[in-house]
């Protein structure tokens, strides 16, 4: 039985797409839930290590200007 925390979280079609096309080029193919929890897992692990550059813009998507 896992012990993980199941939760939903809604992209704009633009990031939605970015990731299923990330997830269709490795081979063997990745799911989406898993590149999600990776980037979080390395957002989380940065923040802690305080090797980001803050401010983060967290309300942008994935067309947010940089």
């Amino acid at each position: 039985m896992s012990s993980k925390v199941r939760f939903s979280v809604s992209l704009d079609p633009k990031t939605n797409r970015a990731i299923e096309e990330l997830a269709q080029r490795h081979q063997p193919e990745l799911s989406k839930s898993y590149i999600v929890e990776y980037a979080l897992l390395r957002l989380l692990k940065g923040m802690d290590a305080k090797q980001l550059l803050l401010p983060l813009d967290l309300e942008g998507g994935h067309d947010a200007e940089r």
